[in-house]
């Protein structure tokens, strides 16, 4: 009996303890079945993330772009506009008139419209016209014929870049060109940006423009002397002269870095400067002491050099 008993409760503990491992064994495959989603959670988790950013980047650049397409096509009906200001006030006399196209409500930007009418070339009237929502502005040129206005040119500058014009015999051939002056808001070195139209007067239909940086004009030398765009030290003086409308390099001038800007290298070749094509000079020549931003081309130590 007793027997009995015993081999009852050896059996009863044998079917525990092998239930027991049974239910150690699926607590150690759910445990690992766990560790697994542990181990693969972030890396979906990421994968998720990294496409819910994608989609809010793609659709703040779409937002953006939109926002771009609307404020430029508001800024053209403001030049429509102003061009029937110039239509009903303009009576063959110098004339000047900035009003607000657009007070600006909700997300409508304020808008700004500037208008000057007068003789810019010879004995035609012009009219020069901005429209600027204080971010971006819209440029416009136009030849006032009675009651004809033929549009010459059109510059939109974004990101408040505020132009202004100026008119002046820049190649020396004493016929007045148009010039469209801006600063960019951003980047890191001088950017005195001119977009310059030689002889509107002289030309039909839309003018083309030439782009110079930090330009100075020598006109009764037929010259332009300027300074390139980089950082002082690593950036070049330079020298073109005029052939009729077209501007043939003749020279750049560049800190020697040999002798860490203590003289300078002239080359015809700006990203060529050789042995048998350089020239070593001990100081500026005086031409370029009259350029404008001459001492930013300076503002060097030896230290700037120290990288290359």
């Amino acid at each position: 009996m007793n027997k009995s008993r015993l081999l009852k409760k050896f059996l009863y503990i044998c079917r525990h303890i092998i239930f027991s491992a049974y239910l150690m064994k699926y607590s150690y495959f759910l445990s690992f079945l766990m560790l697994i989603g542990c181990l693969s959670s972030p890396k979906q988790q990421e994968e998720s993330s990294q496409i819910a950013s994608d989609t809010v980047v793609e659709a703040k650049e779409q937002r953006y772009f939109s926002k771009n397409v609307e404020n430029e096509l508001l800024l053209r009906k403001a030049m429509v506009d102003a061009l029937q200001k110039i239509a009903d006030s303009f009576h063959g006399e110098d004339w000047e008139y900035t009003y607000d196209f657009d007070k600006g409500e909700g997300d409508i930007p304020h808008i700004r419209v500037e208008i000057k009418v007068q003789k810019y070339f010879e004995e035609t009237y012009y009219a020069v016209i901005y429209a600027s929502d204080y971010v971006n502005t819209l440029a416009r040129l136009y030849r006032v014929d009675h009651d004809v206005m033929q549009e010459k040119l059109s510059e939109y500058f974004p990101w408040m870049t505020v132009p202004s014009d100026t008119i002046f015999d820049a190649n020396g051939d004493k016929v007045k060109d148009f010039a469209l002056r801006f600063y960019p808001s951003s980047g890191c070195c001088r950017r005195d940006i001119y977009h310059l139209y030689l002889s509107p007067e002289k030309k039909e239909g839309q003018l083309s423009y030439i782009e110079l940086i930090n330009p100075t004009f020598y006109h009764k030398e037929h010259l332009i002397r300027g300074i390139g765009y980089g950082r002082p030290g690593h950036v070049e003086l330079y020298k073109y002269r005029w052939r009729g409308e077209v501007l043939d390099t003749l020279e750049y001038i560049l800190p020697d870095v040999a002798t860490k800007g203590k003289t300078f290298l002239k080359s015809r070749n700006l990203y060529g400067f050789t042995k048998e094509k350089e020239i070593r000079l001990t100081k500026l020549p005086e031409e370029y002491q009259t350029v404008i931003g001459l001492d930013y081309f300076l503002d060097y130590t030896a230290e700037d050099f120290n990288s290359d």
